[in-house]
Formats: C-alpha cells, sequence, structure tokens
C-alpha cells in the first residue's frame, strides 16, 4: 500500500459532523518489516460515546472496532484499556514522532498497531469541541435505545 499523508475528509458542514480521520497506522511485531495498514477513525453525533475505527486492508476488506472516545482519549496520556482493546501512548511523548499504540485481541490472536500520537489527539479534540466531554448523554434518544434492548421495533 502506498505511503498516503495524514487526510481528514470533509463532510456536510451543517451536519456539525468531525470529519473522519483518514490516516495510515503501523502492524508492529510482524515477520519481516512492518506492515502499512490504511485506517479511518470515524466520529458521529448520534453515537456521542464511541468511535469507530476501520482498518482498510490491501485487499479493500474493512475491519471495524467500536472502541469508547473516552478510552481512545485516556490512552493518548496513559496506559488504558481492558479485554480486547488497549492503547497506551510511546514513552518519548517529546520524541519529533510520539506514537499512540493499539492492541486489538481476539479469540484467534492479538495484532498491535503504531500511530502518530499528535495526529490522533487533534482528531479527537475536535470531537471533543463537537461533543464536549459530559454532555454525550444528551444526544443519545434514551427511548428508542431502551425500545432496541426490550425488543419493541
Amino acid at each position: 500500500m502506498p505511503d498516503r499523508q495524514p487526510h481528514i475528509e470533509r463532510e456536510d458542514s451543517a451536519r456539525e459532523e468531525v470529519p473522519e480521520l483518514l490516516t495510515d497506522i503501523r502492524r508492529l511485531f510482524t515477520l519481516g518489516d512492518r506492515m502499512t495498514v490504511g485506517c479511518r477513525f470515524r466520529y458521529h453525533r448520534d453515537d456521542p460515546y464511541a468511535v469507530g475505527i476501520d482498518l482498510i486492508l490491501a485487499t479493500g476488506m474493512c475491519i471495524t472496532w467500536t472502541v469508547s472516545r473516552d478510552l481512545l482519549r485516556a490512552g493518548t496520556r496513559t496506559p488504558s484499556g481492558e479485554g480486547d482493546f488497549k492503547v497506551w501512548p510511546s514513552c518519548r511523548r517529546h520524541h519529533p514522532t510520539p506514537y499512540l499504540f493499539f492492541s486489538l485481541h481476539r479469540p484467534d490472536g492479538q495484532v498491535t498497531f503504531e500511530a502518530d500520537l499528535p495526529e490522533i489527539e487533534r482528531w479527537l479534540e475536535r470531537t471533543y469541541a463537537l461533543v464536549p466531554a459530559g454532555s454525550e448523554s444528551t444526544l443519545v434518544d434514551w427511548d428508542a435505545l431502551t425500545g432496541r434492548l426490550l425488543g419493541r421495533d
């Protein structure tokens, strides 16, 4: 996959959404050279607690993980997460290119990636400018959610 420069895709400004962040991340702990994978970070007001992380493989296949926005943000500062998603910053935050590492765990294995930390932090800050921490619950349609959980859809 050719190297891409980080790119923030534009969305309709009337929807007041944070543009998606499309970037390359590097798979660690592989035999040979580090493998570069396309990655898209998504955030929408209609799911204010979550961030979608799409891994875009060279075959065109897309693997999506949905993680807590607060967990991803915490991982930019300190090791965070339990279970199938763990995230942590590089120890050298003042290095010319500090990294954000994240590990995805499945029953059949695990994979670890590194991404450019400042790029992810800038994108996350845009999500918090759109929906400040603590205000997420005002955007949730609690009646519709309850109906879906109780099978009333």
